[in-house]
């Protein structure tokens, strides 16, 4: 009887030295491993979902990962708005202009909107990673991987949404008034015929100040090109 309940006892105790594994050091390790071939190495800026098993094997790590995903989304998602954006505001004619009121005004929301929510994301980014205790190992490459996923993409998206910003609104300013004195214009595919000299004068103001955007427009569209894998 006392051999059956030491046995017993000894059962118990290799349970419990089981359950107290430190699974942290391999966790770690796993999660480095990802962020430098999934985020650091990768050609591309958009940061993949992970699967199960990764998840699995970073264990709380992964809700690090999950930082960086959330504000990559962010930026990615405000990428698209300004691809949108920049094909609008590049205007041919007044016709177009006419035409593309409620678009500007609606571009110019969605880009409001979206950059305010990569702001939100990147600060919850920067909150979040403040907070956290990184080994020194993880914390040097998790910083790369916040760089290229968060921070590069979120400076360059500022710029460029400055850029879109500026074209809309001078946009939209030619578009209220061609909107304001349609009766006083004729209005064809490629020309317009404006009866009142001193409003052929504001609208040829306003259409300078809107074609003045013309080269920024096109380095921006390139430059939005090198985001393209967002």
């Amino acid at each position: 009887m006392r051999i059956a309940v030491y046995f017993i006892g000894m059962v118990w105790l290799s349970l419990a030295a089981v359950g107290c594994v430190n699974k942290e050091p391999e966790e770690r390790a796993a999660f480095i491993t990802g962020l430098q071939t999934q985020v650091i190495a990768s050609p591309d800026l958009r940061v993949p979902a992970p699967d199960e098993a990764q998840r699995d094997a970073w264990g709380d790590y992964a809700k690090q990962y999950a930082v960086l995903m959330e504000s990559n989304n962010a930026a990615a998602a405000l990428r698209q708005h300004l691809v949108h954006a920049f094909d609008h505001a590049t205007l041919s004619s007044v016709a177009q202009l006419q035409g593309r009121l409620e678009v500007l005004r609606t571009d110019r929301q969605a880009l409001l909107k979206a950059r305010e929510a990569l702001r939100e994301a990147q600060a919850q980014a920067q909150t979040q990673r403040a907070e956290w205790k990184q080994p020194a190992d993880l914390q040097s490459v998790y910083a790369q991987a916040y760089d290229k996923a968060v921070t590069q993409p979120a400076e360059i998206l500022g710029g460029l949404t400055a850029t879109a910003l500026a074209a809309l609104d001078d946009g939209l300013r030619a578009s209220d008034f061609v909107a304001q004195h349609a009766n006083q214009m004729t209005i064809e595919a490629d020309s317009a015929v404006v009866q009142d000299p001193s409003v052929q004068h504001e609208l040829n103001q306003l259409l300078d100040a809107l074609n003045s955007h013309a080269d920024a427009i096109e380095q921006a569209s390139s430059r939005l090109q090198t985001l393209q894998s967002l």
